[in-house]
């Protein structure tokens, strides 16, 4: 299935390999879609101010700001955009914040490619039925 070109992604991770990596699977398996990137979540949060997101993808643990606060700003300016939180620290009590941050999944690092495309495109045309209801109404 591939994403048309409307749909535009931010990935916010502080690790460079992931940064490009992660990206550049998307593009590949979501032909057409453009991915910002940024290591930094205040960056992140003028990106979100600036741009509407189909969906966006954050590590958790980052200098400055967490991904579970980040989350929290970011559904304060583009509520309906799911968030992704991902983490390489396993850590009890993650999984709870993230729901409780209103993020849309939860996963664990090494993150399996084929996988979080699956999650992500589950996000994309949840978005997308939740924009057509609104606009029934």
């Amino acid at each position: 299935m591939n994403a048309p070109s409307s749909y535009r992604l931010l990935v916010i991770d502080d690790d460079p390999t992931l940064l490009k990596a992660l990206p550049d699977t998307l593009r590949f398996r979501l032909q057409g879609c453009i991915v910002d990137t940024t290591a930094s979540p205040d960056e992140a949060l003028t990106l979100v101010g600036k741009q509407s997101y189909d969906a966006i993808i954050s590590d958790i643990r980052m200098p400055g700001m967490d991904g579970v606060a980040l989350t929290v700003k970011i559904r304060e300016v583009q509520p309906d955009t799911p968030v992704i939180l991902i983490t390489g620290h396993g850590e009890n009590g993650l999984r709870g914040q993230a729901s409780a941050a209103g993020a849309f999944a939860f996963l664990n690092k090494p993150i399996d490619p084929i996988f979080i495309v699956a999650l992500l495109q589950q996000a994309l045309h949840e978005r997308r039925s939740q924009q057509t209801r609104s606009c029934a109404v």
